[in-house]
């Protein structure tokens, strides 16, 4: 009696591990996060963060400083981002994200004016994880 309980209490946990983690999210979702966690850091003025969601191979090239000049010199203030849309097929995702923005500079009636546009981005899965690819 006490081996058949401990049996069923033993085969109760396995099948209670194997059944406890969540079941994986749809690549969609995982990339819309991501996208929205790089444009959170945008907005933040964290370069070095934002620059984490790129592909390895554009890491290798592009130093920190180096991306922080370039994102620091746009012609435009990013105020907003919010992933809109996101679909994936196979391992390549398009996200549009509405992207909130202030003219930095520009003639006096143009300077400090704002809008929205949507941008398009391509993420790629390589090594089991999303990465954004620039100017695709």
């Amino acid at each position: 009696m006490i081996r058949t309980t401990l049996m069923i209490a033993t085969v109760a946990v396995v099948l209670a591990a194997c059944g406890a983690g969540e079941p994986p999210r749809p690549d969609h979702e995982i990339v819309a996060e991501r996208a929205q966690a790089r444009w959170d850091a945008l907005l933040a003025g964290d370069y070095a963060a934002a620059l984490e969601f790129h592909t390895p191979a554009f890491r290798e090239r592009t130093p920190v400083e180096a991306y922080r000049a370039d994102m620091s010199n746009r012609p435009v203030r990013w105020v907003s981002a919010e992933a809109r849309e996101t679909s994936c097929e196979e391992d390549r995702c398009s996200v549009e994200m509405l992207v909130g923005y202030r003219l930095s500079s520009g003639p006096a009636q143009l300077s400090g004016m704002g809008n929205q546009r949507p941008i398009n981005e391509t993420w790629v899965r390589i090594d089991d994880n999303w990465w954004y690819v620039p100017g695709d």
